[in-house]
């Protein structure tokens, strides 16, 4: 689905990576790993493509659609709360909108003339889509992730600027969320959640039907949201597969091991 090859780069004079090869597939479930500046979020936002290389390449395949969540910094106003959600199906409500008017125009035409038969085509096909698009269900939706995320009734009617910044990144998550993009990219999610926001984030990600890539402190969200792990160290990309446990168990045999080769080429010069 997306893939890096010989990919390297540098924040100033500073190399973050170099020589990177990695690829996402459509169900990965990845958590990026590394110690603070190796250059995790600009690998994320890299993939996300809203950064390039400074070496090598990345490949995306044809209808890939990558939403991303920084840790911070977006802010939201002029609409609600549920305005601001409902807006990401701007094109369902487009199309609700044109079958309300071509039912108008239906219940005026003469059901034997050809404009009807032409109009009433058109309602068809309108609605065949917005139906196989759950369009019929998207307020139902907007209030479930609203509410998993920790937003009372009360608040889906307030003015998105009233919130404070770790609320309006609960608002950006929710819009993520509803827009289900094929690979989904959070950096530091849960860093605005409390444990129960972050329980039902941990739920919603297990039955997620599309890849996504995610960094996190917290060891236990990763261990069970995650399969497979990329780390940054030591200016490369290493992988992992499994949870976080497993990876930390296999890092450590793996330094093992070069502790024993380093030793053994130490013994032999």
């Amino acid at each position: 689905m997306i893939q890096l090859s010989a990919a390297g780069k540098r924040y100033g004079h500073k190399l973050l990576f170099e020589r990177a090869d990695c690829m996402i597939t459509p169900r990965d479930r990845v958590g990026l790993v590394g110690a603070n500046g190796t250059g995790k979020s600009t690998l994320l936002k890299i993939l996300a493509g809203t950064e390039s290389l400074d070496y090598g390449s990345v490949s995306r395949a044809k209808g890939i659609s990558a939403g991303y969540l920084p840790q911070d910094g977006l802010a939201l106003s002029g609409r609600t709360v549920f305005a601001e959600c409902m807006s990401v199906f701007s094109q369902l409500r487009a199309m609700e909108q044109e079958m309300e008017e071509l039912t108008g125009r239906m219940s005026e035409l003469d059901h034997a003339s050809p404009e009807y038969a032409q109009v009433a085509e058109r309602y068809q096909r309108i609605e065949h889509e917005f139906t196989t698009r759950d369009g019929y269900a998207i307020e139902a939706q907007v209030g479930t992730v609203l509410s998993g995320l920790g937003f009372r009734k009360e608040d889906w009617t307030r003015q998105t600027e009233e919130f404070s910044g770790g609320w309006q990144m609960r608002i950006a998550l929710v819009k993520l969320l509803l827009q289900q993009p094929n690979l989904l990219l959070l950096d530091e999610p849960t860093n605005h959640l409390d444990l129960e926001a972050r329980n039902w984030l941990e739920e919603y990600l297990s039955n997620y039907p599309y890849a996504f890539v995610l960094i996190s402190h917290d060891r236990y969200f990763l261990d069970v949201t995650i399969h497979k792990i990329v780390e940054i160290w030591n200016q490369r990309i290493h992988l992992y597969s499994g949870n976080y446990e497993k990876y930390l168990g296999a890092k450590t045999q793996r330094l093992e091991q070069l502790e024993t080769d380093y030793r053994n080429q130490r013994e032999r010069i």
